[in-house]
Formats: structure tokens, sequence, C-alpha cells
């Protein structure tokens, strides 16, 4: 009785011992931090933040678009205004017009003729007075 006894444990310390363990897995996903610059030749282990020269084969690096596309994982979410109007907030504002458009052509000029011209009305930096539109501006 005494050898089944020891018979037993030795099956049961082999049966423990041999037992297969399977490798922890991290729950986390691991999130590949995207270069802003890398290797035309995407050489393993190049790139940077900076526009630099590869050291493995001497190409200069090129921009990484797709280091913009993480901004989510870098910034956090895109922070939008609330839905509920602030009482000094201009609702119907819009975005200025450019100062002068594609031909060179100011806004808003001065009637004295002073050189140069604004985006909106506002005193001339040369002669202080206030600046008139401009029609010019929006013939094409």
């Amino acid at each position: 009785m005494k050898t089944f006894k020891i018979f037993l444990l030795l099956v049961f310390t082999l049966i423990i011992s041999c037992k297969e363990e399977k490798p922890k897995t991290n729950s986390r996903k691991i999130v590949k931090k995207e270069k802003h610059y890398i290797c035309a030749n995407k050489c393993e282990n190049s790139g940077g933040d900076v526009q630099a020269i590869c050291p493995t084969c001497k190409t200069p690096y090129v921009h990484n678009q797709a280091f913009h596309n993480n901004d989510l994982l870098k910034n956090g979410p895109l922070k939008v205004k609330s839905n509920i109007p602030i009482e000094n907030e201009n609702l119907n504002a819009t975005a200025p017009s450019p100062i002068q458009n594609a031909q060179g052509v100011f806004h808003y000029t001065c009637s004295n003729g002073c050189p140069g011209g604004a985006g909106s009305a506002e005193k001339c930096k040369a002669c202080g007075n206030e600046l008139a539109h401009n029609s010019a501006y929006h013939n094409n």
C-alpha cells in the first residue's frame, strides 16, 4: 500500500509539472507610434520626429502622412463648441474675407491713396482715415 501511495504521488507530480502553461496575453492594445518622417526605402528602425538622413541607406527621410492620421490618439477627441448659445456670442459670424484677392487688390483701401490696405473697414495705418470698401476687389 505504501508503494501505491508513492506511485500516486509520483503520477500527480508529473501531471502538475508537465502541465503546459499558456503565455499570458496583455489585454491592452499596443498602439504603434507612427514616426513623423520615415525612410522612403522602409529601412528597419529608421525614421523620427524631424527630417533627417536615414543612417542605413543615407537617403533623406520623407514626410509620413500616417503620423497625422493618429491625431485622435495624440490629442484626444476634438473640442466641439456646445450647442447652447452664450449671451455675447455672435452666432451669425462669418469668416473674414482675405485682405487681398488673387490679383493682389486690397478689399479696403485708403481714400487718400495711401499704400496698402486691409481686409475690413479700419483706420489707415499711414494717415488715420477710415478705409473705404474697394469694389475692384470683387472683380476678377
